[in-house]
This record gives C-alpha cells, sequence and structure tokens, in this order.
C-alpha cells in the first residue's frame, strides 16, 4: 500500500514526455503511455476496448473479453500496433503490426477492422467536438455502431481523445470509461494485463466498533484526528497495522490556469498505479466552493492479489495556488467492517 500511494504523489510531481493526437490540440496534453479502457456493450459478451498513447504518431489498440463460463466462450485478445501521420489534420493511418495471435475461422478479422474503425470514428469526432476544456461536455450525433442516435460525452481528464462515454437514445452507456492509467516503463504490463473491473459495490458488513484514545496529527499547517492506535512512520505518513494508511502533503500548482490545473491533478489522482485499476465508474467526486476544495473516494483493484483498496483524497487549495493534500487508503475488506470510523477520520481532516 505504500508503493501505491507514493507513486500517486509521484505522478503528479514528475513530467514526461507529451504526446498529441493528430487533428485537435488537448486541453490536457498527454503524456507518453496514458492509457483508457472501455466497457463495449455493443458486443453480445462482456468486451473491453483499451488505447495507449506510445507518442505522436504510435499507439495501440486492444479489444479482450474475459472467459465466458456460460456461454463456453474462451477469453479473447487482439492487438494492434498501429502509426499515423502526426502532421496531418485527419486520422491517417500509416502502419500496423498485429501483435496478438489472429485465429481462422473465428470473427477476429471482423473486430480487427472494427478497432480500425473506432480509432478513425473516435478521432474524427474528437475533432468535430473542437474545444473540450471540462470534465463533462456533450454531443448528439448519428453513430451506426451504438444504435443510430447517441450523446457522445467527453471529459478533458480522460486521455488520448476525451471520451468518456457514449449513451443511446434511452440514456444507456453503451461505451463507458471503466480505468485510465500510464504505464512507467517497458516493464510495466498494467495495460495488456489488463482484463476488466468489477462495477458492483460490496454491501457494508456489520460494523466493528472501534475504541482508542484520540490524538491530532499534524503536518505543516493540516491536521487530522486519529487515536493511538495509528503509527506515525514518517513526517507525514501514518499507519493503522496493515489496515490503512494516511499521507498529507502539499501538490505544486501545474498551471496559471486554474480550470487546466485542477483538471489536470484529477487526472493524475484518477489515474490507475502499475499492477492496479482504478475503478472510473464507480469514483465520486465533489467539490465544496467554500473550501475550494475537492473530495475524490474511489476504489483500486489489485489482480494478482486480488485486493481491493478503497481511498479517499482531498484536495484543498493553499495560498501558492497548489493545493493541500490528503489521502486515506484502506483496504476494502477493513472499511466495510468500520465504514463511520474511517469516515470520522475523513471529516476530521482540518
Amino acid at each position: 500500500m505504500k508503493k501505491l500511494i507514493l507513486s500517486i504523489i509521484t505522478s503528479i510531481i514528475l513530467t514526461t514526455v507529451a504526446t498529441a493526437l493528430p487533428g485537435f490540440t488537448a486541453f490536457i496534453p498527454d503524456s507518453s503511455g496514458e492509457y483508457v479502457y472501455y466497457r463495449d456493450s455493443s458486443f453480445t459478451r462482456e468486451s473491453y476496448i483499451g488505447i495507449l498513447g506510445y507518442d505522436d504518431s504510435t499507439i495501440q489498440i486492444r479489444y479482450f473479453a474475459p472467459q465466458d463460463d456460460a456461454a463456453k466462450l474462451p477469453a479473447k485478445e487482439i492487438a494492434i500496433l498501429i502509426t499515423v501521420d502526426s502532421k496531418s489534420d485527419f486520422w491517417n493511418m500509416t502502419g500496423e503490426k498485429i501483435i496478438s495471435t489472429i485465429l481462422p475461422d473465428t470473427d477476429d478479422t471482423d473486430i480487427i477492422n472494427y478497432l480500425h474503425d473506432i480509432l478513425y470514428e473516435f478521432s474524427a469526432r474528437r475533432i468535430s467536438a473542437g474545444t473540450v476544456e471540462s470534465d463533462n461536455f456533450s454531443i448528439n450525433q448519428d453513430y451506426a455502431q451504438f444504435g443510430g442516435k447517441v450523446s457522445l460525452i467527453f471529459d478533458a481528464r480522460i486521455p488520448l481523445f476525451n471520451i468518456k462515454s457514449i449513451e443511446d437514445n434511452k440514456g444507456s452507456k453503451v461505451f463507458d470509461c471503466v480505468t485510465i492509467g500510464t504505464i512507467k516503463s517497458s516493464d510495466d504490463k498494467s495495460f495488456e494485463a489488463f482484463n476488466g473491473v468489477s462495477a458492483q459495490k460490496p454491501e457494508v458488513q456489520k460494523e466493528t466498533k472501534k475504541v482508542a484514545k484520540a490524538q491530532v496529527c499534524k503536518f505543516e499547517n493540516r491536521s487530522v484526528t486519529l487515536d493511538e492506535n495509528w503509527e506515525q512512520k514518517m513526517e507525514n505518513f501514518w499507519t493503522l497495522g496493515n489496515e490503512s494508511l494516511i499521507t498529507m502533503s502539499a501538490l505544486p500548482k501545474v498551471s496559471d490556469n486554474k480550470v487546466l490545473n485542477d483538471l489536470y491533478v484529477q487526472r493524475k489522482l484518477l489515474e490507475s498505479t502499475e499492477g492496479s485499476y482504478t475503478d472510473f465508474q464507480n469514483t465520486e467526486l465533489t467539490y465544496t466552493q467554500a473550501k475550494d476544495s475537492y473530495k475524490i473516494v474511489s476504489t483500486s483493484f489489485f489482480p494478482e492479489s486480488k485486493i481491493n483498496v478503497y481511498i479517499t483524497k482531498i484536495l484543498t487549495r493553499n495560498s501558492d495556488g497548489g493545493f493541500d493534500y490528503f489521502s486515506i487508503s484502506t483496504y476494502q475488506t477493513a472499511y466495510l467492517k468500520a465504514p463511520s470510523y474511517f469516515d470520522k477520520i475523513v471529516k476530521s481532516y482540518r
């Protein structure tokens, strides 16, 4: 869990090589290695589409469908490495390499063509959208693949094409972002290892009361009320056994444009870290104007250990224009046994 928190903080501070897809200028410049995964409900089986940007002219698109025992269908994966003309003002593909096994006498060829169409359509529709400088901008369009009349919802925090979801004329999401992230190196297999995320929220269990003497813990001008069961590991770092971890720090201002600054920081805090995936669909973000403060509540899933971590982050504007940052990460099994205990800690943050 310590690795999780430190990697989140580092992703805010460090800068990486900026990339740009042809035909439009993104409000938040994409970084090399950023990716997005969508749940694609146009398929009859559970299916996901992932898009990863390497540089201005190279991306990977990946289709993945988990094994379906009920329908007796094996897992399916199709991945294509594609190059485009970065100087063009439209989607001009210059080459491709299929980097997965294609099976004969299957629908693999149809899926490859579909992936080509996704990239062409996403590029054209993103270009036609013009400026996307918010987390919720929608356009009504015809899109035959998704049933005709649809609403395309754009979000500047989503890497690459900024498309968050596509809704049909009944308001159902037929294409929806499930996670975003950044691969940190060639050894980071997070993109190619993705095999879906659960969109179900587990129920709270019978609560276990925790009783201990309260103590106020401070870092610079911020404080949080914990108890004697917590151990201070560093100046701004506290742990509750192996169940939970709290950190407080300051995040620098990254842009004089307040909207860009805030959306950029939110993107970085919402991105998955190596070996885990943030559940974007169920993430809750609220803004308190009086405090100029954002609260982000999300869950990260670690496939290798099959563990969920429940994370609350608070960003409060400071005098430097950056944010004072508070985060509490708790194993979901521990949180569900004592939600009011952990929620009280979050409320005590000042």
